[in-house]
């Protein structure tokens, strides 16, 4: 099990994203959250094993409109409490 912090830059906003993040994540068993960010990022935080991010990171990767230019990962301590991924407004 591991959580992450992701920004995802490039043509991220407007194309989808958050809305196929929180179904690829529900379809992965992952937690966390997504959100909009100011300067046209989008942030995720997200939870689950290994193989199961990797997975969503691709799946996002692959989407039709999306094109991610940059991610910076950070990895973070577990949230034992979480238990369902949303969009952040």
């Amino acid at each position: 099990m591991e959580r992450l912090k992701i920004i995802f830059k490039g043509r991220v906003q407007g194309v989808g994203f958050r809305f196929h993040s929180l179904r690829i994540a529900t379809d992965l068993n992952l937690t966390g959250s997504v959100k909009n960010l100011y300067d046209g990022s989008v942030e995720v935080y997200v939870q689950g094993s290994p193989e199961n991010i990797d997975a969503f990171i691709r799946e996002l990767e692959n989407q039709r409109f999306v094109r991610i230019e940059s991610k910076d990962i950070s990895k973070l301590e577990i949230k034992e409490d979480e238990n369902s991924f949303e969009i952040l407004y």
